[in-house]
């Protein structure tokens, strides 16, 4: 048994070398990409295998034909909340973020397996839908969902978010939105003396937003236009920011990233805590 486990191991990691995607791979050796990856997330592509695999799933995606075009199938409707609500902010938010929302679907990206679970429970929550998750070959999963009105409504609703974050949102419903913007697109910096929380947006307009409403918290930040983000820095900001917003418990940093500092598998929430428990030693 354990020889066979260890060819099937080996075979993946050939066909990887090759320059082979997870979801070929898991059509090869019948394993679920989750399982691949783990099997082979050592081994790094070429461009030109990255391009290449990106054409074949092109052809691939050419060659399937979409019943949903226009409007969604009978027996596939969904719940269409007619106001806002702390999980609608949360979902539209991270479409927003880390998302793509297309004429007939909308996927959400994340490293993360606990952010993933999160959202697919709130859309279902609130949607009664099921969108299904999959794996990418980078070990990014994705939250896909194929649905024309979906598609549709959190297209709507994302055009008129901001409107509503300042008019008539409550502050909890600020928070969240807060706190999807730097799961998603925020990382936090300590080394030595030097602590800076950051998040990233290529939209200026976007940014002020950001500060706006990280102001109305009393959490003092600044526009770096050279990062494209917004940056918190100083012990009072990142304590207010701890505080008030944080990151959620189980959103992790890359270590495996060449220019990363750390090397280890740990959460956002947890280095901006062992950056503030250092100010408290500096004290004493």
């Amino acid at each position: 048994m354990e020889k066979l486990k260890t060819k099937l191991i080996n075979k993946c990691r050939k066909l990887r070398r090759e320059g082979f995607s997870l979801g070929e791979i898991s059509s090869t050796a019948g394993l679920a990409k989750s399982t691949i990856y783990g099997h082979v997330e050592d081994i790094s592509l070429s461009q030109k295998q990255i391009k290449d695999i990106q054409i074949r799933n092109k052809e691939r995606n050419k060659n399937r034909i979409n019943p949903r075009k226009g409007k969604c199938l009978p027996g596939r409707e969904i719940v269409k909340p007619k106001l806002w609500s702390e999980d609608l902010v949360h979902i539209v938010a991270h479409f927003m973020f880390d998302g793509r929302i297309s004429d007939d679907s909308c996927i959400y990206y994340s490293k993360d397996k606990y952010q993933i679970e999160h959202m697919k429970q709130l859309i279902y929550k609130i949607f009664k839908a099921k969108p299904k998750i999959k794996m990418r070959d980078n070990g990014v999963y994705g939250l896909t969902f194929y649905h024309v009105e979906f598609a549709n409504y959190i297209k709507n609703r994302k055009g008129n978010l901001f409107s509503y974050l300042d008019n008539g949102a409550s502050k909890i419903e600020k928070r969240i939105f807060l706190k999807a913007f730097f799961d998603d697109e925020g990382n936090v910096f300590y080394k030595g003396d030097k602590r800076r929380i950051r998040g990233y947006q290529k939209s200026d307009s976007v940014l002020g937003q950001i500060m706006n409403l990280l102001n109305e918290f009393d959490i003092k930040s600044r526009l770096d236009k050279r990062a494209n983000g917004v940056e918190l820095s100083g012990r009072r900001n990142l304590e207010k920011f701890s505080k008030e917003i944080n990151f959620s418990p189980e959103i992790y940093i890359n270590p495996n990233r060449k220019n990363g500092i750390w090397k280890e598998k740990i959460s956002k929430r947890q280095i901006l805590d062992l950056a503030l428990r250092a100010y408290k030693k500096q004290r004493s």
